[in-house]
């Protein structure tokens, strides 16, 4: 399987989400990208697999926001996609030396990959999400 990564400008949501995807859904994300400073799209064989932004917590901020969506794809080849996460990672740290960010306490695939890619998890849950750092 060859594995790409590019940065975008933006992508097509329903691709990664699915064309069947709630309207809340595709309005939370799309806000997503219309708020992040940088994207990046990770394709397997030409299919988009995931993508990664970041969203700086205010004007001129060395801190940003990471957000992250995958698919199906991730899940069937985890090791390809953490060189994938950990190749974007050097990228977003050159750009915002500190990303944080919120993870579902239930997402336990998520957890493991944030912190394959160096996350340190703090604070109590807030609403079945928990706060992670990467960096600084």
């Amino acid at each position: 399987m060859k594995v790409t990564v590019e940065r975008v400008q933006t992508f097509e949501l329903r691709n990664l989400l699915g064309w069947n995807a709630a309207p809340d859904l595709l309005a939370a994300h799309e806000a997503c990208l219309t708020q992040s400073t940088a994207i990046w799209l990770g394709r397997a064989d030409g299919i988009e697999a995931c993508a990664v932004g970041v969203i700086p917590l205010y004007t001129f901020s060395d801190k940003a926001l990471l957000w992250m969506i995958h698919t199906r794809i991730c899940e069937q080849h985890p090791l390809l996609f953490i060189r994938w996460s950990r190749k974007v990672l050097g990228e977003v740290l050159s750009l915002y030396p500190v990303v944080v960010g919120l993870c579902r306490c239930d997402n336990i695939g998520g957890r493991q990959w944030l912190s394959w890619l160096g996350a340190v998890f703090y604070g109590d849950p807030v609403r079945d999400y928990v706060r992670f750092s990467i960096g600084g």
